[in-house]
């Protein structure tokens, strides 16, 4: 790491790869993450970040029970939810403001998509502070990644993103844990 917790793309990719930050937890950040971001995060918020993924390392995650999981009051939280993965014309694109987003569908994940809009967006809602999001519509393309058991994603403020997408009609039922982590403003 190079001075003042500053990654080149390289550094932060090699400390993403090398797993430091996991706590035991055995599942991988996805290719799309911004792994510069992502170290300058868990630098900066490092006690939290560990919480997490310790949390998620131990818990029995298929067999939580659903809603708020609160970690450290106020900055950290699990959100476990059930719910039914919708087309893409039926899903809404957010972002949000204050808090990184971790999503991992841990079950369902063979039929779920996340989309990340490659263009174009028009505010659908202003932004709501109580629940740190607002809502788009894409007006261009979409690029989208299966999700897998095996990998979450991160969305950092102002990243837009599109979860919970079905990748076959009828989509059947999934299981996700959403991460709250209180954004470091560097």
């Amino acid at each position: 790491m190079s001075n003042e917790n500053k990654f080149t793309p390289e550094e932060a990719q090699a400390w993403v790869d090398s797993r430091v930050w996991a706590n035991g937890w055995n599942v991988n950040a996805d290719a799309t993450v911004n792994a510069v971001e992502f170290a300058e995060q868990y630098a900066a918020n490092k006690d939290l970040w560990d919480k997490l993924f310790a949390f998620l390392a131990e818990a029995d995650i298929d067999n939580l029970p659903l809603g708020k999981h609160v970690l450290v009051e106020d900055r950290l939280w699990v959100n476990i939810m059930e719910y039914t993965p919708k087309n893409a014309e039926s899903t809404r694109t957010e972002s949000h403001n204050k808090f990184i987003d971790l999503q991992y569908t841990f079950d369902g994940a063979d039929n779920e998509l996340y989309g990340v809009p490659v263009g174009r967006v028009t505010p659908t809602q202003e932004y709501d502070p109580v629940k740190d999001r607002t809502f788009f519509t894409p007006e261009e393309e979409v690029s989208y990644v299966a999700a897998g058991r095996d990998r979450f994603f991160l969305y950092f403020p102002g990243e837009l993103h599109q979860p919970s997408v079905a990748i076959n009609e009828p989509a059947k039922p999934a299981r996700k844990a959403v991460g709250k982590i209180e954004y470091a403003k560097l």
